[in-house]
């Protein structure tokens, strides 16, 4: 398959638009949680992959703190992503009170990025979070970037046509053989766009290139699960 059957892209905001919300992000710089001690990486809201893989109980109480303040902020922005995710899915969608609100990754600056130090993964979040009680399809998740700022010589997403099923079925839990074996593709990002795609794919935030001192990369992120024909996003 190519890189486009594997992902969609959706125009959302004008570079004016997202140069409007990345001042919002940047004046709520206080609550910024820094995620990594060595570079400048940090999230604006809860993240399931960071703190509900750590402590349930803590990602409950980020989500309880940063909803309201996401929400009060950039409530429009999610009122637009709700809106594209309907007529892309084609069904209903809802931001699930049980969970976090889709919330943004920030980088700053810093040569480290230029290094392949992001993960390799499928996205599996929801399979941290309690589904029982309701009818949650765990087959078909969605997962979306938006992009708000990019460094100035890009962004993108490395992916690799290896299906879920194929690491399920890798009985040595080493995926290094295989992603060797496949060619990677990439696929830019583009400001104020929607990379959509299964969270089963397997992918990787691609390395910048010539990163420079005032480049930052701030992107809107969430997932998606269906629970009786409608779709719920969080983060």
């Amino acid at each position: 398959m190519t890189t486009s059957e594997l992902i969609h892209e959706y125009p959302v905001f004008s570079a004016a638009e997202c140069a409007e919300i990345r001042e919002v992000i940047h004046r709520l710089r206080p609550h910024w949680v820094r995620r990594n001690l060595w570079a400048p990486f940090f999230t604006l809201g809860a993240a399931s992959y960071l703190d509900a893989k750590r402590n349930h109980a803590e990602y409950d109480a980020f989500a309880e703190k940063y909803n309201p303040l996401l929400r009060e902020n950039f409530a429009d922005c999610y009122q637009r992503v709700a809106a594209l995710l309907e007529e892309a899915l084609g069904g209903p969608v809802v931001y699930t009170s049980r969970l976090a609100l889709p919330g943004f990754h920030v980088y700053l600056s810093s040569k480290l990025f230029e290094r392949p130090i992001a993960s390799i993964h499928c996205d599996s979040q929801y399979q941290l979070h309690d589904w029982s009680g309701v009818d949650a399809d765990l087959t078909r998740p969605i997962s979306f970037t938006l992009s708000i700022a990019l460094p100035k010589n890009g962004g993108g997403l490395n992916v690799w046509d290896i299906s879920y099923a194929e690491l399920l079925e890798n009985s040595s839990n080493d995926t290094v053989p295989l992603v060797r074996s496949r060619e990677s593709s990439y696929h830019a990002y583009r400001i104020g766009s929607m990379v959509l795609h299964s969270g089963h794919l397997l992918h990787q935030a691609a390395p910048g290139k010539d990163v420079q001192p005032d480049d930052e990369r701030i992107t809107l992120q969430g997932h998606a699960i269906q629970i009786n024909g409608i779709w719920n996003l969080y983060w």
